[in-house]
């Protein structure tokens, strides 16, 4: 689990339907920070903005 090493911030893509989810690590576990179907915005770990259908396959 990315949490076990430590990471501290995990993203997941869901594709069907298509979603976005971003999370930082707070205390061992992670906290969701985003959850996007139509657009991803974080500033953690770099500013970054992107549409989540520009993910998909």
């Amino acid at each position: 689990m990315p949490a076990d090493a430590g990471l501290p911030h995990h993203p997941r893509i869901e594709q069907d339907p298509l979603h976005v989810y971003a999370y930082d690590l707070v205390d061992g576990r992670y906290e969701p920070v985003v959850d996007a179907a139509e657009e991803l915005i974080v500033d953690k770990p770099f500013d970054i903005r992107l549409r989540a259908r520009d993910l998909a396959p």
